[in-house]
C-alpha cells in the first residue's frame, strides 16, 4: 500500500475532490441536456383565438376544449400572462402551463410538469457541483503553492527526525548488546562457581573432609541463590517494562504509609543483624491521607530494595524511612542514610541496569545491579518517579514518588 505524507495528503484530497466533481459536473450537464431535449419533445405549443378556437396545435390535434381553461378564460379577459400547475383532463397528469395574449390570440404552453422540476433539480445540482469545483480548484492551487514554500523546512525536519530515529536506534542496539554483555556476565560467575564446587563434590580422590564439604555447599548454595535472585529480577523487570507498555496493571486503592511500614517490618531483622538502627516517620497530619490507587507488592518491592541498598552498600549505622503526602495529594517516599554516600558523577546512572559504583565491592555483597533499576521502572508505572541526592561522606537520600 502506497504510504501518503501527511504533508501531500490536503493537495492530494482537493485534486481527489475536483475530480469527483467534474465527474459530477459532467454527469449533471448531461442529465440537464436530457431533461431539456425531453421538455422539448413533450413541450405542447397551441394558438387559440378569442373565441376559444384552436388556430395552431403542435401536437396536430383540434381539441377545443382549450376554451375550458382557466388560465385562458383569464388571460383573455384581462391580458395578463398566467401560470398554473394542474392535472391534464386528457393526459391525466400534472402540466405546467403557461399563456399569454399576442395581439387577437392566447399563446398557450403545456409542459409535463415532472420534466420541468428534473431539469430544475438538474440544473441545481449542476450549479453546486461547478461551485465545488470551483472552490476546490482554488484550494488545491493554495495548497500546492503552499507545498513549494514549506517544501526546503519539510525536508530538514524529516532530515533532523531521521536521524533522531537512527540515534535511538543505535542507543538501543548499545543496550541490547550491553544487557546481553551484562546478563552473560553476571550468570557466568555464579555458574562458574556451581560448577566448579560441583566437580569438587564429585571427585572421588579429591579426599574431602566434612569441613571442606561444607563449605562446598555453602558455595553452592550461595552461588544458586545468587542465580535465582538475578533471573528474578531479570523476570520482574520484563514484566514491569510489559506492564508499562501495555498500562495494563490493576491498581487498586491501598495506605501508602501502611505498604511502608511492611516493607521497614520485614528489613528489620536483616538491619539487627547488621548492628543497623531502622527507624520508620509517618507525619501525623498525614494520617488517613495517604490513601493511593496503586500495586501494593509493587510499593513494597520498590520501598524494599531502597531499604536494602541502604543497609548494603552506606556503611551508615542508621538508616530512616519516612512518608509523607505531597501538595498535589501524592506519597513520598524517603530512604535516608549518613553513611558513604555517592559521587556526584555516578548519580545519573544510578538506577541503570547492572550499573555499579563498585563492582567488586556489589559482587561480594550479593547485589544483581537491577534493583534500582526495578524502582524506577516500579515509580514509573505508577505515574510517579525515583530520585536521589548525595554528596561523598554525606549520606544519601532516595525519594520515591507514587
Amino acid at each position: 500500500m502506497t504510504h501518503i505524507s501527511p504533508f501531500f495528503l490536503p493537495p492530494t484530497l482537493a485534486l481527489l475532490g475536483v475530480a469527483i466533481c467534474c465527474v459530477l459536473l459532467w454527469n449533471q450537464t448531461a442529465r440537464f441536456k436530457r431533461s431539456v431535449e425531453k421538455i422539448a419533445e413533450d413541450v405542447r405549443v397551441s394558438l387559440i383565438d378569442m373565441d376559444g378556437k384552436v388556430v395552431y396545435d403542435s401536437v396536430g390535434q383540434d381539441l377545443p376544449n382549450h376554451a375550458d381553461r382557466t388560465e385562458f378564460e383569464a388571460v383573455r379577459a384581462d391580458g395578463q400572462p398566467r401560470s398554473i400547475v394542474r392535472e391534464s383532463e386528457t393526459l391525466h397528469i400534472s402540466m405546467f402551463y403557461f399563456a399569454k395574449r399576442i395581439g387577437d390570440y392566447v399563446l398557450r404552453i403545456a409542459v409535463p410538469y415532472q420534466a420541468v422540476t428534473d431539469a430544475k433539480a438538474d440544473a441545481v445540482r449542476g450549479l453546486l457541483a461547478a461551485i465545488g469545483t470551483g472552490a476546490l480548484i482554488v484550494a488545491s492551487l493554495f495548497f500546492f503553492t503552499r507545498r513549494y514554500e514549506r517544501r526546503l523546512s519539510h525536508l530538514a525536519s524529516e532530515r533532523d527526525l531521521q536521524e533522531k530515529m537512527v540515534e535511538e536506534m543505535r542507543k538501543l542496539e548499545r543496550f541490547r548488546s550491553n544487557f546481553i554483555s551484562n546478563v552473560t556476565h553476571e550468570i557466568r560467575t555464579p555458574v562458574t562457581g556451581i560448577l566448579g564446587a560441583t566437580e569438587m563434590l564429585a571427585d572421588d580422590t579429591a579426599r574431602l573432609n566434612g569441613k571442606d564439604r561444607a563449605e562446598l555447599q555453602n558455595i553452592l548454595k550461595s552461588h544458586s541463590s545468587r542465580l535465582v535472585a538475578l533471573v528474578d529480577d531479570i523476570l520482574a523487570l520484563a514484566r514491569l517494562e510489559k506492564a508499562e507498555a501495555e498500562h495494563d496493571v490493576p491498581f487498586t486503592p491501598c495506605d501508602v504509609a501502611d505498604i511502608v511500614q511492611t516493607a521497614v517490618n520485614l528489613a528489620r531483622p536483616a538491619a539487627r543483624n547488621a548492628d543497623i538502627t531502622l527507624s520508620f516517620v509517618r507525619k501525623p497530619q498525614d494520617a488517613g491521607s495517604l490513601v493511593r490507587p496503586c500495586d501494593a507488592r509493587l510499593i513494597e518491592s520498590a520501598v524494599t530494595n531502597l531499604i536494602q541498598n541502604a543497609l548494603r552498600y552506606s556503611d551508615s549505622k542508621d538508616v530512616a524511612v519516612s512518608v509523607e503526602r505531597t501538595p498535589s495529594g501524592k506519597a513520598t517516599i524517603s530512604v535516608t542514610d549518613h553513611g558513604i554516600g555517592i559521587p556526584e558523577e555516578c548519580q545519573p546512572r544510578l538506577f541503570e541496569r547492572f550499573y555499579r559504583i563498585e563492582k567488586n565491592r556489589s559482587h561480594s555483597l550479593g547485589g544483581t545491579g537491577l534493583g534500582l533499576a526495578i524502582v524506577k521502572h516500579i515509580a514509573q508505572l505508577h505515574g510517579g518517579e525515583v530520585k536521589v541526592s548525595s554528596k561523598r561522606g554525606e549520606g544519601a537520600k532516595f525519594t520515591l514518588v507514587v
